[in-house]
């Protein structure tokens, strides 16, 4: 049965009272069919007028369709790059602010957190090279540096020490780093890590730098003329170095948990939707936040038992259970029926179904540590397996394999059956019963922010990992958990987009930093 049409009870509510109170039920169901017609009407008015809107909208609000995006950027002569819909929404609404201070640091780290939602602190190339002091240049006071008077009271105040003097050699007898600072400091800057807002400013600017090759490190360097990358490149005065927050991926540090239980606890219900479908025997557990914008993982902790059988194997058409949105931090094993998981992190998936044509594991952006399908058929899209898989049949697109591919326990035989393309498989996996599409697979080792499950950035690419890998996806995206992030493409279309809005000859590089994650104030 369909909902009540909302135009049709504000319609049912109009007619006096008299004539309610004598309705059997015919002249309700008659407005309820004009408010569905009404309703109809009433969406396609505020569709329209989202569609004259092309910025992100509030939460809650309708936005612009996406295939309306083209046109406005054609009108407004904006190049578009970024992967994501939000992205490219920000690139429209914020063309003319940034033609507007073009060239600007300003506008440089705007592009970088609009475009591929990036946390960074900007140093300027040319500021990172060692120079000759110039005895006509104005000296700007301390005060400009963030210190309360002329020159820091730390170290002792003497003019070598001036934070407005260039120096080509460090200071060893303080050192050099980010420090808390209050808002009306001069120098403050502020910063969002994960959420929290922090307020610094960097100390002792010709100090030894406590943390090299980091956000904190100001210290100068001679020229480097090799090509410019992640980890090297970066002092020249043809730089603009963007020091960036790593992704944490499926695992955010305020990732909330909750314990499993049966019935669902009140925290569960809280965090996690149970719908049960009996018709089509499927039980779905789906994170509330999973289609918001401010999505979080919810971490479930002890051992999920379903389907249990007193002789372990059951039917594998008994019922469906789906995870979206989670992190199981534990096992979950499975006698009979069926699993399905998008999204969702899980250290072990153990399923006991006997059922080589249809997926007793059907899974889609998830990471996994282990996943064991020993009779029966695994199909992978977009997914990491950290460790060992294990499956009679196996069926995988545009996924990471670390660990080997087994056919069961007892032996190392691939599995008998399936097929894998767009893949990274380990430099020894043989083929066996697997149909490999060759052209489309690489072997090369993949690299991670993280490859421990349950750290941050757990499986996420770090931009050490080889094309092939990050840009190896049947669509020309990256392979594994992350693919529909997009996190290897939006850092290229940062860059990408800083072309148009630097100086020309500049170049921009995006450095992952995890010092940003201890960032102080």
């Amino acid at each position: 049965m369909s909902a009540p049409s909302e135009q049709g009870k504000a319609l049912y509510g109009i007619v006096p009272a008299v004539y309610r109170n004598r309705d059997t039920g015919d002249l309700e169901r008659y407005l309820q069919g004009c408010g569905v017609l009404l309703d109809q009407v009433y969406a396609t008015l505020v569709q329209r007028l989202a569609d004259a809107f092309p910025d992100n909208p509030e939460a809650g609000a309708e936005g612009c369709q996406e295939w309306l995006l083209p046109y406005f950027a054609d009108l407004l002569d904006v190049r578009l790059v970024s992967p994501s819909l939000r992205g490219r929404r920000e690139e429209i609404a914020n063309a003319i602010a940034w033609r507007q201070g073009k060239g600007t640091l300003r506008v440089v780290e705007q592009i970088a957190e609009a475009i591929a939602q990036l946390e960074v602190v900007v140093q300027e190339g040319w500021q990172r090279v060692a120079r000759t002091p110039r005895l006509n240049r104005p000296q700007l006071p301390a005060s400009v540096y963030g210190y309360a008077g002329d020159c820091p009271d730390h170290p002792p105040p003497t003019a070598a020490r001036h934070p407005a003097l260039p120096a080509a050699t460090v200071d060893f007898r303080c050192r050099s780093g980010a420090v808390a600072a209050a808002s009306a400091n001069a120098a403050a800057r502020q910063s969002t890590v994960d959420r929290d807002t922090h307020t610094w400013r960097q100390s002792s600017l010709h100090g030894a730098p406590c943390s090299p090759d980091s956000y904190e490190d100001v210290s100068p360097r001679t020229v480097d003329f090799r090509r410019g990358d992640w980890r090297r490149g970066h002092y020249h005065p043809r730089r603009v170095l963007l020091y960036s927050v790593p992704s944490a991926g499926l695992f955010p540090p305020e990732a909330p948990g909750v314990l499993w239980s049966d019935p669902p606890s009140a925290a569960f219900a809280d965090a996690i939707e149970v719908i049960v479908d009996e018709a089509a025997g499927r039980t779905t557990f789906r994170n509330r936040s999973l289609d918001t914008e401010r999505f979080q993982p919810v971490r479930i902790r002890r051992v999920v038992r379903l389907g249990q059988e007193d002789d372990g194997v059951g039917p594998a058409d008994a019922h469906t259970w789906r995870f979206e949105g989670l992190i199981l931090e534990n096992t979950v094993q499975l006698d009979s029926g069926r699993i399905e998981l998008e999204r969702c992190a899980a250290r072990k998936v153990e399923v006991h179904s006997i059922d080589a044509s249809e997926p007793v594991i059907a899974a889609r952006g998830c990471v996994f540590r282990e996943l064991q399908a020993a009779r029966g058929l695994s199909r992978l899209e977009y997914c990491t397996v950290l460790g060992q898989t294990l499956s009679e049949t196996l069926e995988a697109s545009d996924c990471i394999f670390l660990g080997p591919l087994r056919k069961d326990h007892t032996g190392s035989e691939p599995p008998s059956g399936g097929c894998l393309r767009y893949s990274a498989l380990p430099p020894a996996q043989s083929a066996g019963g697997l149909r490999l599409a060759e052209g489309t697979l690489t072997r090369e080792a993949p690299v991670f922010t993280s490859a421990a499950f349950g750290e941050r950035g757990c499986a996420v690419l770090h931009p050490a990992a080889p094309r092939s890998i990050a840009a190896g996806a049947e669509d020309g995206g990256e392979m594994g958990a992350y693919h529909d992030d997009h996190i290897s493409l939006l850092r290229e279309a940062v860059v990408d987009k800083l072309r148009d809005y630097l100086p020309v000859g500049l170049e921009a590089i995006v450095i992952p930093d995890p010092r940003l994650l201890d960032m102080p104030g």
